[in-house]
């Protein structure tokens, strides 16, 4: 008995030693990205992507943070975010001081988003005045903008917001310094100031679009009536696309799987970006009132092949050189707060990301 003991003990030691391992296969790390986003019903639409898993899918770990719609750069800068949800007239207003400030890709069309409200029975709008006077639309829109003539406008200042009321405003032959008044102040601040009698008109964004309207202001002139469309899309620096090229296009890879989800479920999708966006500001906007304005007030193209017929050709109705002219005239010529245009090749990696983009996914994307 006692010399069997041992010899069982030597027989499964020997067996173990002879097992071989169990191999496992280690999981790559997942990419941390912190991304910013803003409290607008567009702009929040990356954190769809979260709920519905897709950015762990690609091998993501998205840390989102809410800034606002003037903090995206200064964000960038101080290195707290390493992507943002921003605009073509940011990126003018920014690069000549810090070139690293670059728009990556754009996706989204402000088609008919930025609106001009006013005080009812003080203002008309385009519309009324047409079917009043009987007149051309252009004729109408004239009209309509030059009602701010020894006014008040609130605004945001050195924003694309602004930039739609100067710019409108010097089409039909005003100058805003002599012909009225500007206030300077941010989307919900300045609503909130307008709601409580501040000013004669006001421009924001959708979310207090929404509200201003419930509250019976009248829309004056929207979309191209005021300026070439805004485009938003994805900004970032210099260092960080060139350093993570894979990670841009897997963001932007889910930017499109979440536009075609919103389109085909948009009650669904509505509830995920209202949550946060009803907490975050004052806007009150409704799942209908989303719903409605999918796809009217602005446009979210499907995929990259869309994105090149509306935004990247000349033909197209969204093309975004003309965006970026008008961007480059007003910060330059009538603000003043950029010595010299700014050179699309150096701020605008939109034509690179398209290119780069149909090579791995292609035009044609469809289902989510």
């Amino acid at each position: 008995m006692s010399r069997r003991v041992p010899l069982a003990a030597a027989l499964i030691l020997a067996l173990l030693i002879a097992i071989p391992p169990i191999q496992t296969t280690a999981q790559p790390a997942m990419v941390k990205v912190r991304y910013g986003v803003s409290p607008f019903q567009d702009t929040l639409l990356p954190i769809v992507g979260q709920a519905k898993g897709w950015y762990k899918a690609e091998g993501l770990d998205v840390e989102f943070k809410i800034l606002g719609w003037t903090e995206v750069q200064e964000a960038l800068a101080a290195g707290e975010v390493d992507v943002a949800i921003n605009n073509i007239s940011s990126t003018v207003a920014t690069h000549e001081r810090w070139p690293q400030f670059v728009y990556y890709y754009g996706f989204n069309i402000f088609t008919a988003g930025a609106a001009l409200l006013g005080r009812p029975g003080k203002v008309k709008s385009v519309e009324q005045i047409q079917k009043e006077k009987g007149i051309s639309r252009p004729a109408a829109v004239k009209l309509a903008i030059q009602q701010l003539k020894g006014k008040t406008v609130v605004t945001a200042g050195n924003t694309d917001m602004e930039q739609a009321v100067v710019g409108a405003a010097f089409r039909v032959g005003m100058d805003w310094r002599k012909d009225f008044k500007i206030v300077d102040m941010n989307p919900d601040e300045g609503l909130a100031a307008f709601l409580s009698g501040t000013g004669d008109a006001y421009l924001g964004g959708i979310p207090q679009r929404t509200r201003a309207v419930k509250e019976g202001m009248v829309v004056i002139a929207s979309g191209p009536d005021l300026a070439p469309p805004p485009i938003n899309g994805i900004v970032t620096t210099k260092a960080y696309a060139d350093k993570n090229p894979e990670t841009l296009l897997k963001l932007v890879h889910v930017w499109f799987r979440i536009v075609r989800f919103v389109d085909a479920n948009k009650e669904a999708g509505a509830k995920i970006v209202l949550d946060t966006l009803n907490k975050q500001t004052g806007a009150q906007m409704t799942v209908n009132d989303f719903t409605s304005f999918w796809n009217k007030l602005e446009n979210y193209p499907l995929n990259a092949g869309e994105v090149e017929h509306d935004i990247l050709s000349p033909n197209g109705y969204a093309y975004w050189k003309k965006r970026f002219d008008d961007c480059n005239w007003y910060f330059h010529t009538v603000k003043g707060v950029i010595k010299d245009d700014v050179n699309a090749k150096d701020a605008m990696l939109l034509l690179q990301t398209q290119a780069a983009y149909v090579k791995k996914y292609g035009k044609s994307e469809t289902g989510y």
